[in-house]
């Protein structure tokens, strides 16, 4: 993914998807540092590390979030 976030709205998209997944923003930073998706998923329901899985194999996340198209809608959703 290019710089298409400014560092706070990559903060608050953050923010948002650990309250999602139950942790907090400086957890899940920890967890991607150290694996990437695979340390996110580490700390997810058997679930949804089912489905991150899935989402993560296929390059899915990665092609979503390197169209310009998603990134205007979630800086859009994250009110900046």
């Amino acid at each position: 993914m290019n710089d298409a976030f400014t560092p706070a709205q990559r903060e608050k998209l953050r923010a948002v998807a650990a309250a999602k997944l139950g942790t907090t923003p400086e957890g899940l930073r920890a967890a991607f540092e150290k694996g990437g998706l695979k340390g996110v998923s580490a700390a997810l329901s058997p679930q949804q590390a089912q489905k991150a899985k899935a989402l993560a194999s296929d390059g899915q996340v990665e092609q979503l979030l390197a169209d310009p198209a998603i990134q205007r809608l979630l800086i859009q959703l994250l009110g900046q």
